[in-house]
């Protein structure tokens, strides 16, 4: 388990791919995000994308799994505290394998609960062309070491 003492701006975490089925983008669409581009084939053709495309919130959604999965934000993870400056710059299509870059950024103490810090990291989300599909900034509180003792 990684403990708040053990992070430091600018370490960097890097995830295992997944690669993101025809199937998966649709059942999400049908489910959370119900357009053209996301459910209809035939329809995503004719479309800015030119055919089928993840939801952003389904690649956002696999951007956490991935973290989670490889244990960046789990054990040690006590709540999430908010996204910022979310970002989709390319879409993301049946077939891509995805994989994740979670950088440190800023850390410090919590002011109102000694036993957990609070970390911002920076992901960057990139297929397996190295294109970057989305970037995001994410703050969470994680667990001290001293409060574990």
């Amino acid at each position: 388990m990684t403990f708040f003492e053990n992070l430091q701006p600018g370490q960097k975490y890097f995830t295992e791919g997944i690669t993101i089925t025809e199937d998966a983008i649709i059942r999400f669409g049908l489910e959370w995000d119900f357009q053209p581009f996301h459910v209809d084939k035939i329809a995503a053709k004719s479309s800015l994308f030119g055919g089928l495309i993840s939801s952003g919130l389904l690649t956002m959604l696999v951007t956490f799994r991935l973290c989670v999965q490889a244990n960046i934000f789990s054990r040690n993870a006590v709540a999430g505290l908010g996204f910022k400056e979310v970002r989709f710059p390319s879409p993301v299509y049946p077939g891509n394998t995805l994989r994740v870059a979670a950088t440190v950024g800023q850390c410090r103490l919590s002011k109102s609960k000694p036993e957990v810090g609070i970390v911002n990291w920076g992901l960057e989300t990139k297929d397996e062309n190295d294109r970057l599909v989305c970037s995001m900034e994410l703050s969470n509180m994680v667990r001290c070491r001293t409060a574990s003792a």
